[in-house]
């Protein structure tokens, strides 16, 4: 219900921008939003577990009837909020399957401050800066407007990290009033007390997808080396601990056919310490993974009894969160970093369509996952530890270092 009024309450806002699309677009519109209805309640394991029926149908009449009043950017606002209450993360109206731009930052929460981690060329000096604002509207105030259309939500950490990302998305922005389509966006940010005020205007994706932090982990030091599984890399740490970063997931073929010479590496190695880190990693097949840990069980050398460590952060989502629970109990390991993104008890495995007109693209849950008996909303840790904005800016990985003084005890 508080997601339902939320948006109702929104629907003046909407209204007022009037930027009408031609009777035929509009028809079409009507079209994609019936059948989204139809594979919304057919597709959907269950789709009424968060948001009633009856909302749901309100929420669908209402837009249908608001039609007339709305630009297309708004009717996806709309479709992507209504597909956001639904209430879990792998149901989710996907904004940039359509034409769109970003702003050029890429955003990370440290506590409650916002700071720019990577840019463009033309800003680099608004690097480590605070978000204080965006066109009048305050970063608390663009959390509690964006928090309920954003996509790929489980729980109160990954929602942190999708606004994270949605925050630059410039189509959202523009749906729900903050900023206006062809001008240049205010932003505020704040660097040691130092306010700066930066006109911007949106980039494309493809130079969006350009950005790279410049911040580099620099402790501890390591050179990963690529065993042949995609996403996957190795290092021997303190000449006695295998650290894999596990960022992605690969195929199943390429774990298989590569298990053997990744086993002969660690033979040849003094390692009997095992750390594997699913931070960053939002997901794949987590029959990926479990083929993985097939590949490890049977080294002898590890100490099994001691166990291994697994290190997460609100990244780390659906298949990753999955193999972290799999993972804990078949390698004996203790969790290290920040709570999962991902909940274990969870609506999964992604149905994707896309609308017939508009060509825009969904994802329906099909699947659920009660993966521990105990209610919970994450993966919490057994050692909390939060990297702070002065950590990351020297370089400093604490969340890997508490794991290496693990094996010290």
């Amino acid at each position: 219900m508080k997601r339902f009024s939320f948006l109702a309450s929104l629907l003046a806002i909407f209204g007022s921008q009037t930027n009408a699309l031609p009777e035929p677009q509009m028809t079409q519109w009507a079209e994609d939003i019936d059948f989204y209805v139809e594979q919304v309640k057919t597709k959907h394991i269950k789709p009424f577990h968060t948001l009633s029926e009856s909302d749901f149908d309100q929420q669908i009449t209402t837009l249908k009837a608001d039609l007339s009043t709305l630009s297309e950017v708004q009717i996806e606002t709309r479709l992507m909020g209504i597909t956001s209450a639904l209430g879990d993360g792998h149901s989710n109206y996907f904004m940039m399957s359509g034409p769109h731009s970003h702003f050029p930052f890429q955003f990370k929460y440290f506590g409650e401050e916002l700071r720019i981690v990577a840019t463009t060329e033309d800003y680099e000096h608004l690097l480590g800066s605070e978000l204080v604002s965006i066109n009048e509207v305050p970063t608390a105030d663009l959390f509690e407007r964006l928090k309920h259309y954003l996509s790929g939500v489980d729980n109160q950490f990954s929602e942190k990290v999708s606004f994270e990302f949605h925050l630059t998305l410039a189509k959202l922005l523009r749906g729900l009033g903050i900023v206006a389509d062809g001008e240049k966006a205010k932003f505020v940010t704040k660097r040691n007390n130092s306010f700066s005020t930066h006109h911007i205007e949106p980039i494309s994706m493809a130079l969006f997808g350009q950005i790279e932090s410049p911040y580099r982990t620099h402790t501890p030091a390591f050179t990963m080396q690529d065993i042949a599984m995609p996403g996957i890399q190795f290092d021997i740490v303190n000449e006695t601990t295998a650290y894999f970063r596990f960022r992605r997931y690969p195929d199943v073929a390429d774990v298989l056919d590569n298990c053997s010479a990744l086993q002969s590496k660690l033979e040849s190695s003094n390692a009997r310490n095992l750390i594997i880190d699913f931070r960053g990693n939002g997901g794949g097949n987590f029959y990926t993974g479990l083929a993985f840990s097939s590949c490890l069980l049977p080294m002898e050398q590890f100490d099994w009894l001691k166990g291994a460590v697994l290190l997460t952060d609100g990244h780390t989502f659906s298949a990753a969160m999955s193999n972290v629970v799999h993972f804990k109990q078949l390698f004996n390991a203790t969790v290290i970093g920040e709570p999962t993104g991902g909940d274990p008890n969870h609506f999964s495995e992604s149905y994707r369509f896309e609308l017939p007109n508009s060509k825009r693209k969904l994802s329906l849950s099909i699947r659920y996952y009660p993966f521990l008996e105990t209610p919970t909303d994450s993966i919490y840790p057994d050692e909390l530890v939060i990297q702070s904005w002065e950590e990351f800016e020297e370089g400093l990985d604490v969340v890997l270092m508490r794991a290496l003084e693990y094996f010290k005890r």
